[in-house]
């Protein structure tokens, strides 16, 4: 059974590589089958922490889109 991190990890104050590792460290810290969300900056930011968690083989998907910022909601595979 799979569970929701009901809190956002807020990455939208780092920048290339960083949101990546940060995003990276939040997700060792669940179980496999756990849900976490990240809030990232728009624009290239979200394609690259898309793609480098999908890299790992991580479940990724956008969930919420605004103005500003996405979140992106990411499943424990690994």
């Amino acid at each position: 059974m799979s569970t929701v991190v009901e809190n956002i990890v807020d990455l939208s104050l780092y920048g290339c590589p960083m949101h990546y590792i940060k995003a990276r460290e939040a997700i060792r810290l669940i179980n496999i089958g756990e849900h976490v969300l990240f809030q990232v900056n728009n624009g290239k930011a979200v394609d690259d922490v898309l793609r480098s968690l999908r890299h790992d083989g991580q479940r990724c998907e956008i969930s919420v889109k605004e103005t500003v910022s996405t979140i992106i909601k990411v499943t424990k595979i690994l």
